[in-house]
This record gives C-alpha cells, sequence and structure tokens, in this order.
C-alpha cells in the first residue's frame, strides 16, 4: 500500500490558523487555510498567517483549496494564499463559499480562483483523493468533516464538530456515513480535539433558543447581543423571536452587517423590511421595542460592544434596564479583555448574562464524550489529534488509546512536523519546518518583520528622541540652534529638567564637531556620536535606552 505526508501549518498546538496538507507521491490537497487573531495588535499586527513559501514549491501539485467551515481561523488566509501565488480552486460549502468569495473580493481577486460549491454525500475526484463531504453541526453553519479516499485507506477529517440532533438552523449531523466509513474500515482520522477537557454534554441549539426567548420576554428596555458574526443559526434565532414579539432588529459592526447579508443570500435569514432598522435609527423607537446585534463579544478595543460599554459609540447608549447578552464562548487569550469588558457594561447600568452566569450560548465544538463516541464509530487505524492546544492533543491520544486505538498508531504532531503515516512504515515524524508564520498588519498582507516588530517593541518599552538641526552642506557649519523632542521616554514632570540636561549633552557634542571644523575637518560620526552621548545621558538617568533619532539637514 502506499503512505501519505500529512503537513500541518497551523492549527496543532495553538487555537487559530489551522492548514493542513495531505500528500501522495503525485498529488496534494490543503484543507482550511485560516488565520489567528493576533496579541500584538498593539504592536500594528493584526494577523498572524502561515509562511506560504513550502507551500509554494509544491503549488502545481496542490489539487484544491478546501474549506470545512467559514470560521476566520479556516478560510481567512485564503485571500493572502492567493496573493502569494497559490492558484488551486477552492472547494466549500454554500455558506462558506459565499464568506470565502467576499475575502478574495476585499483584495480583489475574486474573479482569479474558481470557488466551487459541494454538497454533502457528493464525491469530488482531486488527483489522487476522492474527496467526499459529510454535514456536521457546529456553531456555524453548512459545516463539513470531509471522507477522504487515498491509495492509502480512507481518512475521516472531522472537521470542527459536535453531535446535536436538533440544530436550529441546517443540516443534521450525517450519521449513517460516519457509521459506514467505520464498518468499511478508516486508514486515519483526524478529529477536532477543542473541547476534551470537558466531560460534561454540551446544551443543544434548541435549549439556547427557548432560554433567549424567554429573557427577551422578560426583557424591559434595549437588547443588545453580542455574538460571533458567523453564528447565522444564532443570528436566525434571534431575528425570529424578535418578530413574534414585536421587536425590531439593528445591526451595528461591519462583519455583522456583511454576514447577515450572506445569510439572507444563503437563504438562512428573511430580511424583511418590516423588521430591519438602521442602527443610527435606534433612537426613533421606543427601548423595549429594539434589539441591536453587535460584535465585539471577544472584547475587542475597537468593537461596536466596546464602544458601547464606554459610552462611544454613536448610535447606541446604554442604561438603567437595558440587557447586554453575550452569546459566544472565550476565545483562549481573550480572557482578560472580555472581563474588562463585561466589568465596563455593568458600569454603564444595564445587566449583563453571558455563558458562566446563564444559558445563553453553547459550544459548538465536541465534548468528551462525543469525541469518544466519534471514535467508536470510525474505528481507524491510525489517529492524529487536530485543532487544539497542545494539551488538547494529547489529552485527546490518550482518549483514542482508552477507546481502542493501538498507541504505536497515534500520533500527536505539532505545527511543522512533517508525518509519513503507512501500513509498512506505520506512523513516525520524519522532518519539521521553520518560519511557519507571518506577520500582518492588514488584509492588504502587509508583512510586519522580526526587525520592525523590535523596532516597534523598543519604541512602545523605551520611547524616542529626536535631535534635530540644520548644517550647510559644503562647509559643515551648523545654521540652526539644535531642538530636541522627546515621545514616551518620561512623564511629563521630568521631561522639562530632562531636556534641559540633555541639551547640555548636545551642545557638548555640538562644541567637539566645532572644533574639528576650525582645522577644516567636518566629523562623518557626528551623528552617531550625537546619538550615543545622548542614549547613554538617558540610561544614567531613567535606566532606558530610548532609541535616539539624530536628524541633521543638511542645506
Amino acid at each position: 500500500m502506499s503512505k501519505l505526508t500529512i503537513t500541518p501549518y497551523g492549527g496543532l498546538g495553538e487555537i487559530g490558523m489551522n492548514c493542513l496538507l495531505i500528500e501522495t507521491d503525485k498529488s496534494a490537497i490543503l484543507i482550511d487555510c485560516g488565520l489567528m487573531f493576533s496579541e500584538l495588535d498593539h504592536f500594528g499586527v493584526e494577523f498572524v498567517i502561515p509562511n506560504f513559501s513550502h507551500l509554494l514549491r509544491k503549488k502545481d501539485k496542490i489539487k484544491a483549496i478546501i474549506a470545512t467551515h467559514g470560521h476566520e481561523d479556516h478560510i481567512g488566509a485564503i485571500s493572502f494564499a492567493v496573493k502569494a501565488g497559490l492558484r488551486a480552486p477552492i472547494y466549500a460549502s454554500h455558506f462558506t463559499s459565499l464568506m470565502v468569495r467576499e475575502r478574495l473580493r476585499e483584495v480583489g481577486m475574486h474573479e482569479e480562483i474558481s470557488i466551487k460549491v459541494f454538497n454533502s454525500g457528493g464525491p469530488v475526484q482531486l488527483g489522487d483523493f476522492t474527496v467526499t463531504p459529510a454535514s456536521v453541526n457546529h456553531s456555524i453553519i453548512d459545516s463539513m468533516a470531509l471522507f477522504i479516499d487515498t491509495p492509502a485507506g480512507k481518512i475521516v477529517h472531522t472537521g470542527d464538530f459536535k453531535l446535536d440532533a436538533s440544530p436550529f438552523f441546517g443540516d443534521v449531523f450525517e450519521w449513517d456515513m460516519f457509521k459506514k466509513a467505520g464498518d468499511e474500515g478508516v486508514f486515519l482520522l483526524l478529529s477536532d480535539s477543542t473541547n476534551v477537557e470537558r466531560e460534561d454534554h454540551h446544551l443543544l441549539d434548541t435549549n439556547i433558543a427557548q432560554r433567549l426567548e424567554e429573557l427577551f420576554v422578560k426583557a424591559q428596555g434595549l437588547i443588545v447581543v453580542s455574538l460571533f458574526s458567523s453564528n447565522v443559526g444564532r443570528m436566525a434565532n434571534i431575528f425570529k423571536i424578535a418578530k413574534k414579539l414585536g421587536r425590531k432588529i439593528a445591526l451595528s459592526g461591519r462583519s455583522m452587517e456583511q454576514n447577515v447579508r450572506l445569510a439572507h443570500e444563503r437563504g438562512a435569514i428573511n430580511l424583511d423590511s418590516s423588521l430591519m432598522i438602521p442602527i443610527d435609527d435606534v433612537h426613533r423607537y421606543d427601548r423595549n421595542r429594539v434589539v441591536v446585534l453587535s460584535t465585539g463579544c471577544q472584547g475587542e478595543p475597537r468593537s461596536a460592544l466596546n464602544r458601547m460599554a464606554h459610552g462611544e459609540h454613536a448610535d447606541v447608549t446604554l442604561g438603567e434596564g437595558d440587557l447586554v447578552i453575550m452569546s459566544s464562548s472565550q476565545i483562549p487569550g481573550n480572557e482578560v479583555a472580555i472581563s474588562r469588558l463585561i466589568n465596563q457594561l455593568f458600569t454603564s447600568g444595564a445587566d449583563v448574562l453571558y455563558d458562566a452566569i446563564e444559558d445563553v450560548h453553547t459550544s459548538g465544538h465536541a465534548t468528551r464524550p462525543e469525541l469518544k463516541k466519534m471514535i467508536e464509530m470510525v474505528r481507524p487505524k491510525y489517529f492524529i489529534p487536530v485543532h487544539g492546544e497542545y494539551r488538547h492533543l494529547v489529552h485527546h491520544a490518550r482518549l483514542a488509546a482508552e477507546t481502542g486505538v493501538a498507541e504505536s498508531n497515534i500520533a500527536v504532531i505539532k505545527n511543522g512536523e512533517i508525518t509519513e503515516i503507512g501500513s509498512k512504515v506505520g506512523i513516525k515524524i520524519i522532518d519539521k519546518l521553520e518560519e511557519l508564520r507571518i506577520l500582518v498588519s492588514g488584509r492588504d498582507g502587509t508583512e510586519v518583520t522580526r526587525d520592525l516588530l523590535r523596532d516597534r517593541r523598543k519604541l512602545a518599552e523605551t520611547g524616542v528622541v529626536f535631535c534635530m538641526m540644520v548644517r550647510e552642506k559644503d562647509s559643515g557649519k551648523i545654521l540652526t540652534k539644535p531642538e530636541l523632542m522627546l515621545k514616551g521616554v518620561v512623564s511629563e514632570s521630568f521631561e522639562s529638567w530632562m531636556m534641559d540636561e540633555a541639551m547640555r549633552i548636545v551642545h557638548e557634542q555640538i562644541g567637539e564637531y566645532k572644533k574639528g571644523l576650525k582645522r577644516g575637518f567636518i566629523d562623518p560620526e557626528f551623528g552617531e556620536n550625537l546619538r550615543i552621548e545622548i542614549r547613554r545621558f538617558f540610561d544614567r538617568n531613567t535606566g532606558k535606552k530610548p532609541i535616539v533619532v539624530p536628524v541633521l539637514l543638511d542645506v
């Protein structure tokens, strides 16, 4: 039998940036191509994306990019990949294809790439691979698992999933396809690991829908619901409740407006003109007749909900009697920002409900009992846990062993670890890729290099000092008095003294420079000497070495 090679470029050992290459000797497919929202936003780094240099060396071999669903950590880097030179067709479900189209449209590449819609149960031939999507439940509609027939055997890639027999909107979980695959024999299972630490069964979507309606009925003032703008099923639920109770709906946040429009195009939401109102018309209605759907559930500093919390939103002001419902889970790493946001929302006078105290959200990821059921249904020969932080992968691997998979056939692999799988070779890591990620400052893909990030960190930590003066180009004579400008170096109370003392250092250096001029020598190191001495001065007096920029304008 043949062997397969699997290379994860993201998503293994972290939450986000899912990107996995599966290849034979002749063909390859890329499953998902996501981004990760950066923790370095305050340094101008908005996204982390895969480094596509290795993939581009295989671009002629890659037959397709297959998107399992429309979350940013699965499709958000596709536009960057296309701009980098990857030209494989993209296969996705209906709603996911609309979201991919919008990402490509944002960078003017939507006409460059073929986006093909595939449906549950419909096989697609891609070189050595036959890929058949299957509907699964998740926190976004049209999510798919993948059944991949390869020369080595059948692979099952679960995508992000949970087991929910009654989703509010969308197709039900394709149980029969998983059971059939298990009966026929599965070579490899790649399974979502996110919630492996949770022993409980999650709430069903119908439970959440019922609780939201109860809360809406009791609410006396304005209702603000903050959720992931991709959670179309939840939004459809809220639209239905609002219409039933005679409340209007307003949208706040660009991604919210975009995804509601796409959901309408998909047929998941009916944009009833009698129901929808512009966000800037909220003040025209009684507060107890309006529901605002808002972005910002993760505490993003520039989001609509954050501006409401701080009283800075142009159209929505919160107060006593209003209700804010945060219908989302916390992405790991966002806990502090979300906690601050909740505290700030309470100071506005509104009541705030979130999943720690109220049943207003259910996760889109399978818990441990559901993950065990998946392994029992599929009964794979080999198992690789995917989608999760490293501890999640380890716990999931142990669960697979407890459920009957031979330990020698289980591999916990991390991003960049190239892994071979085959009946003769078993499962083993054969190589490791380095430099797997790129930091970018926006959707245009502007890279923030290590050197640039280092300089930004330095500026943030120590500040900058500019020393400016004008010289006569030919003679080197200084024509103006020197000027100093400090930014982020010391507090205002010390700045005046620091400026005077630093200026004394500058004049000492100018004095030395003028001695050379009298001898007919223009010191080429004058600017560098200024930089060093000014930096030493601040180091002695503040304990920090700011960036010093001498500006010598020759005229």
